[in-house]
């Protein structure tokens, strides 16, 4: 005979499953109000943290102490400019594009006719910090660098000799190091691309010499400006873009100097490498 529904045979299984439901109920509960405890005291203790002005979420990024005030912001900088005809060009450029900011102080003391060769060159920067201390030194050497060196009117060294390069890096690196311990940044703008073969080929032997003696100075940072003088084929270029990107004339009928706006080419890239070297310029607004 079989067992119809409701049949009370069926009965003890379905107490014995209500019976184990009633622990995990009770069980469930209390565990739930644990977590509502706790979570109460977290809340209570994060406000307690708060109250007494406590970082809630601290990190070793964040500064523990006071954080330090940037230096102060230098009402003047003088930067002083020497070497030849050639820098005297550049001190033109860099005198029109700062003539209004009254920040700058631009010194000309760039000679004509002058270079390595012949004595006198280091009397530039003892003019450079007058009447006061420079705060950087801008220099273009080499227009009238290719001939022999002459010593109390005597032939001491042939041009491109060895003796002649020992001599010609020779005083570069004695006109650098008279910075060494002033803590001023010189920027060294090296030879264009000359209109003459043999000056260009001799305009990179000067670079190279200059090259040799600013590389262990840190204080001594060049330019260059073979590329931005050169056309394609790496050769001299009377005509190419100024600042505004306009092609124009941009070197002088010597083949050897710049008109202004070739100058004030070169002299972009200097301001901006000052402001790299130097904490007084970068900190100065542009």
């Amino acid at each position: 005979m079989m067992a119809r529904h409701g049949d009370p045979g069926r009965r003890p299984a379905s107490a014995a499953l209500r019976l184990l439901c009633i622990p995990i109920a009770i069980a469930i509960v209390l565990l739930g109000a644990a977590d509502g405890a706790r979570a109460q005291d977290r809340r209570a203790a994060t406000m307690q943290l708060a109250r007494a002005g406590i970082p809630l979420f601290p990190s070793p990024y964040l500064p523990r102490g006071k954080t330090p005030e940037p230096p102060p912001v230098p009402e003047k900088v003088a930067m002083a400019v020497t070497g030849d005809s050639l820098a005297d060009g550049i001190w033109g450029a860099i005198y029109r594009k700062l003539v209004r900011d009254k920040r700058y102080i631009v010194r000309r003391v760039a000679k004509n006719s002058t270079g390595f060769t012949t004595d006198g060159l280091l009397d530039q920067i003892e003019e450079g910090f007058k009447p006061t201390p420079a705060d950087a030194v801008i220099m273009m050497i080499g227009a009238n660098d290719r001939r022999s060196f002459f010593v109390d009117g005597k032939s001491r060294a042939l041009f491109g000799t060895p003796p002649w390069r020992e001599f010609y890096g020779g005083r570069a690196a004695a006109f650098m190091d008279q910075l060494k311990g002033r803590d001023v940044p010189m920027v060294w703008i090296l030879l264009p691309v000359m209109r003459d073969a043999g000056a260009a080929r001799d305009a990179k032997l000067i670079n190279e010499l200059v090259l040799k003696a600013a590389a262990d100075r840190p204080w001594v940072h060049t330019v260059e400006t073979w590329s931005l003088t050169a056309d394609a084929a790496g050769e001299y270029a009377a005509y190419f873009k100024d600042l505004g990107g306009r092609v124009r004339l941009m070197r002088d009928n010597d083949g050897v100097h710049f008109t202004p706006p070739g100058y004030e080419l070169i002299a972009e890239p200097v301001l901006n490498l000052l402001r790299e070297a130097s904490p007084k310029f970068r900190l100065l607004p542009r």
